[in-house]
């Protein structure tokens, strides 16, 4: 009976790969250190293939991320997604670069800026395109003169170099208004082509308009099918008369570009 019971114990001691990942989730590096020196490998990962070090990255626990990087862990490796633990650091768990584990980054490796080529151009909604003050035409006119694109375009290229989060090199932009794009696959200089599409939304409510703008991205990467990333949802604001659309677009645009920013960053770095 003593070998069987022997073998019992063994296994139970044994470390298993769910005690390091919970241990590095919640940033206890006794735990992971015992759960390493009973077996569990350093790059367990759990149903959606997250390493224990993307957990505490995640999580933010600078200390649990330098001993899991010193104990061999792969700082590169991608979970299901595709995401990286840096990645996890930079925008989870709230998927906010403003909240960002700023100690956990500076131990992982920097993956550079990307250099994409940038068009963007705007069209009219085909559903949200009426004014209360503004004939069809009149409106058609005022969104041209404000050039929606242009407006998307600054607000892209400025927000990463004032958020302190310059991931993106645009190394070729234009603003093509409401011209068809002539090519939205990668440029074989780059390391993708960015299409972003700011489509103007204008509703006659009562008495007054209601404003607000969708930024559309499409991201074509090494040569393969451009791939639509999801628009943040646009929120709306009213406009008394049409002097007001352009402090209100130019307020909306600096609200969306961000969360498009960020979208772009994680299909680049999860590619």
């Amino acid at each position: 009976m003593r070998p069987v019971l022997l073998f019992v114990i063994s296994c139970v001691a044994a470390a298993q790969p769910n005690d390091l990942l919970q241990a590095a989730r919640a940033g206890r590096t006794k735990q992971m250190e015992s759960a390493l020196a009973g077996g569990a490998p350093v790059d367990s990962r759990d149903l959606s293939g997250r390493t224990a070090l993307m957990l505490a990255a995640e999580s933010g626990h600078a200390a649990a991320v330098r001993l899991l990087l010193d104990r061999g862990a792969d700082p590169n490796a991608r979970d299901a997604r595709g995401w990286t633990p840096y990645l996890f650091a930079l925008l989870a768990p709230s998927g906010d670069a403003a909240r960002a584990h700023e100690a956990v980054l500076k131990l992982l490796p920097d993956p550079g800026r990307f250099r994409v080529a940038v068009n963007v151009m705007w069209t009219q909604s085909e559903s949200a395109f009426q004014s209360c003050f503004l004939k069809p035409e009149a409106l058609t006119q005022q969104m041209r003169d404000l050039r929606p694109d242009v407006l998307v375009l600054e607000a892209f290229q400025r927000f990463p170099v004032a958020g302190g989060r310059d991931l993106i090199a645009i190394v070729q932009s234009d603003a093509l208004g409401t011209s068809e794009v002539p090519n939205k696959t990668a440029r074989d200089d780059v390391d993708a082509t960015l299409l972003l599409t700011a489509e103007p939304q204008v509703t006659c409510g009562y008495q007054a308009d209601k404003i607000a703008i969708s930024i559309h991205a499409t991201l074509a990467v090494n040569g393969k099918e451009p791939r639509d990333l999801a628009p943040p949802p646009a929120r709306v604001e009213t406009a008394a008369n049409p002097r007001q659309y352009a402090p209100l677009l130019v307020a909306a645009v600096s609200r969306e570009v961000p969360a498009v920013y960020w979208s772009v960053v994680a299909a680049l770095m999860s590619r």
